[in-house]
């Protein structure tokens, strides 16, 4: 093809996905070296990798892969054992394919001599000394020719039984090998299309490889269909090569099955073979047009509730029935569009193994992690956020959590050190621990800090609890890091994660205890686009409080209240409780009642109680961010919603507000 422009983005997908593979196949055969099924991931990826970077033109790419590719075989066939040498060697290689990736047109310009050099030392070769661009793009020249272009064995049959089963009825069965185009990079695509295709003539009862594997693109140029179909063998082949970028098509009567002559048409029927091709077809489709989608749905939803409350308020019975109709549809509406967003959290966690190995191994510490709930879901928007927060979390864990394997044997500790990282879903939230076994926060060490830094006297750090001690973590430019260092110490971690996951509505939770480890929870809400809600008034304002941050809501007399210098305090089951009043934060004037009306909400791991004039109930609310509000920057907002009646109702961030 002339234009490949058309295929970048694919292209920048797929090979992230492939390199993804490589890194979790290394991880794991650092661990069990031998595993032959691992071996075969790390050698698919490189060689699938390779193909595409031919056919999009990046040399560089294929000429690293291909020798990535050549020693990963020699591995498999035994003629090379994989040690930790070899395995530090391809990791070198998976960054230096990361960074041409980025940007594959500049790719050429990497230089990556060194690494086959190095590549070729592992194998036992004597390495080239000066190996030119040029050499290395030569010195694959003829692979594609040279390669068995994806052979399927004659043993790999589909279900005879089925199969018989079928030519019995008077159908003819027929076995399609298509062939693709040398220059064909969207295999998946066309053995998908080339598929649909036949699927409307007959039925297909089996595809060699398997579906999955040709979803995958785990074939070479080659793939074969076994169709049962009432057409003949012209016309399946004139449907499958009215697809583009096929080079061959040959259809012949299958397992000795000769075309029939007497057609029955109600067994021949292709109603089966929509059913069977359904489970191929899926459309990629762009996070901004999601958010467009999530955006209109969002308007429809405020509309229908306009249109709800002045059908009430006007007492329209007659639009009663169609109202409860359009209620449903747009409630089934949204939760589609909702469940379309969704992505496993595993996406972010798979990056982690390969980042806590490389820092654990420039720590000289032994650091296993661990992962759990992988499967849990998020939105899309939720998942681009948390990346950063779960960044700074581990890494702290490495660094100032986990202790040196000879102080952690002095102690009766297992050398290796142990971080978990869970996902669970709790009713409308996930929540995320991070776990670590290593040394924990000692309170006393942080109030020291504290005083050292000028945060605070030594008479107020006295004072504080120890959970209040440990939360001093949370202030910005806090750290007890002796040295800094690249990883941490710089004061920068805790307050953004605090901030951020605040940002989002969710909540977040430090624990720990000296000598065990360090456990931070983070509850968070499955979408950042629609939250559920507390929703309170304060005077005659609304404002929503996300669910992730309440704990209760109570009613107190204004005598139960106490002053402790100079703030408003309640006991509650023998809790001192903080009390702040809203309309006092907002400057509002309250209605005043002879009971007040508190909410307790968690903050960094406290409690306090936020009093308002009345809870209205929970809510389903839509964000609408402050990006080109005049409150965007302003502290103690997550955003703001339109409610029912038109008005707009602030969403409060507990986390900046207090």
């Amino acid at each position: 093809m002339d234009d490949m422009s058309e295929y970048k983005e694919m292209y920048a997908v797929e090979s992230a996905e492939h390199l993804q593979s490589m890194n979790e196949a290394l991880l794991s055969l650092e661990k069990d070296p031998k595993n032959s099924e691992t071996i075969n991931v790390m050698f698919r990826a490189a060689h699938t990798l390779k193909g595409m970077s031919a056919t999009m033109g990046y040399s560089n790419i294929k000429v690293l892969t291909h020798n990535m590719e050549n020693l990963m075989d020699r591995v498999r066939k035994n003629e090379l054992i994989l040690d930790s040498s070899i395995i530090d060697v391809l990791f070198e290689c998976l960054d230096a394919l990361e960074k041409m990736v980025e940007n594959p047109e500049k790719s050429s310009e990497f230089e990556i001599t060194d690494l086959i050099t190095k590549i070729s030392i592992s194998e036992g070769k004597v390495p080239a000394v000066d190996l030119s661009k040029q050499e290395q793009a030569g010195s694959i020249g003829n692979i594609e020719h040279n390669e068995t272009a994806g052979t399927i064995s004659p043993s790999e049959k589909p279900e005879i039984a089925k199969i018989l089963e079928k030519s019995e009825t008077g159908c003819n069965i027929f076995e399609v090998s298509v062939t693709l185009h040398e220059s064909c990079m969207l295999k998946s695509a066309r053995s998908t299309v080339v598929m649909r295709n036949l699927s409307e003539l007959g039925e297909i009862l089996e595809t060699i490889p398997p579906v999955k594997d040709l979803e995958d693109e785990k074939f070479d140029r080659e793939f074969k269909l076994i169709i049962s179909t009432k057409e003949d063998a012209q016309k399946i082949e004139d449907a499958a090569k009215k697809v583009s970028e096929i080079s061959k098509v040959e259809v012949k009567p299958h397992i000795g099955v000769k075309a029939q002559t007497k057609v029955e048409e109600k067994t021949c029927t292709t109603e089966g073979s929509k059913t069977s091709i359904k489970s191929v077809q899926s459309v990629r489709v762009s996070i901004e047009r999601l958010d467009s989608l999530m955006n209109l749905v969002g308007e429809l939803v405020i509309n229908k509730i306009r249109l709800m409350q002045l059908a009430s308020t006007h007492k329209l019975d007659v639009l009663e029935e169609t109202l409860a109709s359009l209620n449903r549809l747009t409630n089934d509406l949204q939760e589609e569009i909702m469940a379309s967003r969704m992505v496993p959290i595993e996406q972010i966690f798979n990056r982690f193994p390969r980042m806590v190995r490389d820092l654990a191994k420039k720590e000289g510490k032994d650091v296993d992690l661990v992962l759990e709930g992988g499967d849990i879901e998020l939105d899309r928007t939720v998942l681009d956020e948390i990346g950063d927060p779960l960044v700074h979390i581990l890494r702290n864990c490495v660094d100032h959590g986990i202790e040196l394997p000879e102080v952690r044997k002095q102690i009766g500790k297992d050398p290796k050190g142990i971080i978990t990282l869970t996902a669970r879903r709790e009713k409308n939230h996930v929540v995320i621990e991070a776990q670590d076994d290593g040394k924990g926060i000692d309170p006393q060490k942080m109030r020291d800090s504290a005083v050292k830094k000028g945060l605070m006297s030594q008479e107020e750090a006295t004072k504080l609890s120890d959970t209040e001690a440990i939360n001093l973590s949370f202030l910005p430019g806090f750290s007890t890091a002796e040295k800094v260092t690249d990883i941490s110490g710089r004061g920068v971690g805790m307050d953004v994660v605090r901030t951020k996951i605040g940002g989002m509505g969710g909540s977040i939770k430090l624990d720990s205890v000296v000598g065990k480890g360090t456990t931070i929870k983070l509850k968070l809400p499955l979408t950042v686009a629609i939250i559920h809600s507390l929703m309170v008034k304060v005077g005659t304002d609304i404002y929503a409080i996300p669910i992730t941050n309440v704990i209760r809501d109570l009613s107190i007399k204004k005598e139960e209240i106490k002053t402790i210098k100079g703030e408003e305090v309640i006991l509650i089951r023998g809790e001192v409780l903080p009390l702040v009043r809203l309309h006092r934060l907002f400057g509002i004037k309250s209605n005043g009642s002879g009971e007040l009306l508190v909410v307790v909400v968690e903050r960094a791991g406290n409690n306090v109680g936020l009093v308002v004039d009345q809870v209205i109930g929970q809510q389903e609310v839509i964000i609408k961010n402050l990006d080109n509000n005049i409150l965007k920057g302003v502290k103690g907002f997550a955003g703001a919603t339109i409610l029912g009646d038109g008005n707009v109702a602030l969403i409060l961030d507990v986390g900046t507000l207090l």
